[in-house]
């Protein structure tokens, strides 16, 4: 790290490694300050796209219109400038209304602008929580005229063009500094630095034009999804921090994409049906175009009315539909290859029936298969509007840790398309019934993780997205289930030996599932060595202090679940120490 002060010494710059800047207009200010063009890469600002609902913009009901000026008061932000542009737009149109938010040392200078607008202007404290949220929500153009300031102190890119943008709302702004970087010609118009009769040309043509609000709106939002997604940014900061401190080549760099690829949506299922209504209902929330997107749900075999409810939906979904069924009784992997082989998409999200994706997960995940970057896992978590007992079961996938759960997944269809036994074309299936039977085997296991494996071994990039989220079902207490899930465990020996490359990426010490193995191993050698040492109880504490925790709804229902947890642990232990021996690959 260089202290900002040290600017007057080029050296310390000029021996970095890496020197991330967020636009075009800083990484030329870098080469020029003498800085090798090879270590300068260009990360813009991201937005968190789930913090900004868009909007189609079109005038009030009764023709009014809100132009929006949202910065400090000061010369850099050119809000005097707004105010006086606004002004004299104004005058022949007294269906405009003026909106700033903001604060500084220019916020009488602004109110004079202002003032011939009279009640027609609003200037609101832009310290206030949520103001700035309001703004975008109630403006219908914002207008973000800055300039060069008196120091030379230039725009570097414009965060509140980009919520703009995301929010649908057409920007009329400045051609200088980092600004071009964060518009496209489709989504703003640009005027030059300090010319007030272009500034007032633009709002005027504008606003007099609101046939034009909607494609603009649209293209800002396709324009700030796939390149400046919050998560997606992120990432490729840790990526390039990680390829510095390794030692390895990092991330190609960043190229600008203007369109949103195609989406094929897989959706498996089984006697699913109101569950997987509430999956379709979460996916027609979704922010990402409807004429991108394309959904295939396979109803492997199910006895109940899936398949019916879900062509009685299909005519009100505003993307194409596809109902596959399965005659008889397969797998989830199974209902996936057949859904791959119905769509198109040049990308394909997979999630379950029993999630219920946010609204603008699919914009994270297409955001995060930025450049280089071939599979996206999101995030997963349990739905936080149902209670959550000691021994429900659901899913969390906080981090990228080695396992690829399809519950939240995207990839290139052309890695897909170019792996030697095909997507879920492995003979792992085989293997699984081998080491559990069929009673068990039919559950599935590890069969997404193989696939990612498989198609990293071939070169392709993974990212972790962490805006791409996903809530999934909690359900109720089931103990029997709850065993039968642990049963399966005997299939992780299997898989390591399949995907040596979890001994490192997934598992503790290399040996262990988690650290809490280590509680679970050491209470089961106390309860064994007790009667022979009254001393060797202690070992069971920590497993009794970690599974009595107290959880939101109180203690007591945690201590009625010990018995069943302590069934389960020496279940998945004993099922470990089974497969280990049949996979010949010691897993604890």
């Amino acid at each position: 790290l260089v202290r900002a002060a040290s600017l007057a010494d080029p050296a310390p710059w000029r021996a970095a490694d890496l020197v991330l800047v967020p636009s075009t207009f800083l990484a030329e200010a870098a080469v020029a300050f003498g800085i090798e063009h090879a270590r300068v890469r260009i990360i813009p600002s991201g937005v968190d796209l789930a913090r900004i609902p868009f909007a189609v913009r079109e005038p009030d009901a009764d023709g009014t219109v809100t132009v929006v000026f949202v910065g400090r008061f000061v010369p850099k932000k050119g809000a005097v400038d707004a105010a006086r542009a606004l002004a004299v737009v104004g005058r022949d149109r007294p269906f405009l209304r003026a909106l700033f938010v903001g604060y500084g040392e220019q916020a009488a200078d602004v109110a004079d602008a202002l003032a011939p607008l009279l009640d027609r202007a609003t200037v609101v404290d832009g310290t206030a929580p949520g103001a700035v949220a309001a703004a975008l929500s109630r403006g219908h153009l914002l207008i973000s005229p800055s300039r060069t300031a008196i120091d030379g102190d230039a725009e570097t890119l414009s965060v509140v063009n980009l919520e703009a943008q995301a929010a649908g709302l057409p920007v009329v702004t400045t051609r200088h500094g980092g600004i071009p970087d964060s518009v496209t010609e489709d989504s703003a118009v640009l005027v030059g630095e300090g010319d007030h009769d272009g500034l007032v040309d633009a709002v005027a043509a504008l606003i007099d034009e609101p046939a034009r609000w909607p494609a603009m709106g649209m293209a800002g939002r396709r324009h700030v999804s796939l390149n400046f997604e919050l998560s997606a940014r992120t990432a490729e900061v840790e990526a390039n921090y990680t390829a510095l401190v390794n030692g390895t080549p990092g991330p190609p760099p960043r190229e600008l994409r203007t369109e949103w690829p195609t989406v094929s949506v897989v959706v498996p299922t089984y006697n699913r049906r109101d569950l997987v209504g509430q999956t379709i209902g979460a996916l027609v929330a979704q922010t990402y175009p409807a004429d991108r997107v394309e959904v295939a749900v396979v109803d492997d075999a199910s006895t109940d009315d899936t398949v019916e409810a879900l062509t009685a939906r299909g005519a009100s979904t505003p993307w194409p539909l596809r109902v596959l069924r399965h005659d008889e009784n397969r797998s989830a992997a199974d209902a996936r290859n057949t859904g791959l082989a119905a769509t198109s998409g040049e990308v394909v999200a997979f999630t379950d029936s029993d999630c219920r994706p946010d609204p603008t997960w699919l914009e994270a995940l297409v955001a995060g298969l930025g450049s280089g970057v071939d599979i996206v896992q999101g995030r997963t978590t349990p739905d936080p509007t149902q209670p959550l007992e000691p021994l429900s079961r659901s899913q969390w996938v906080p981090a990228e840790y080695g396992l690829y759960e399809t519950c939240n997944l995207a990839y290139r269809r052309e890695v897909l398309d170019g792996l030697a036994e095909g997507p879920f074309g492995s003979d792992l299936a085989r293997d699984v019934l081998a080491v559990v039977g069929d009673r068990l085997g039919g559950l599935g296991f590890g069969e997404d993780t193989e696939l990612a494996w498989r198609a990293k071994r071939t070169g392709a990039v993974s990212r972790f997205a962490a805006g791409a989220i996903v809530r999934h079902e909690v359900f109720a207490p089931d103990p029997t289930y709850l065993m039968r899930r642990a049963m399966l465990a005997a299939c992780f020996p299997l898989l390591v030996r399949r995907v040596p490359e979890l001994r490192d990426a997934f598992l503790w010490r290399h040996w262990f599932v988690g650290r809490r193995r280590l509680v679970v191993l050491s209470a089961i050698a106390g309860a064994l060595l007790t009667p022979l040492d009254r001393r060797a109880a202690a070992l069971v504490v920590p497993w009794i202090v970690t599974n009595a925790r107290p959880t939101r709804r109180g203690w007591r229902g945690r201590l009625r679940a010990l018995p069943v947890l302590a069934g389960r642990d020496l279940v998945e232990t004993g099922a470990l120490v089974v497969g280990s021996v049949k996979a010949r690959q010691v897993v604890l």
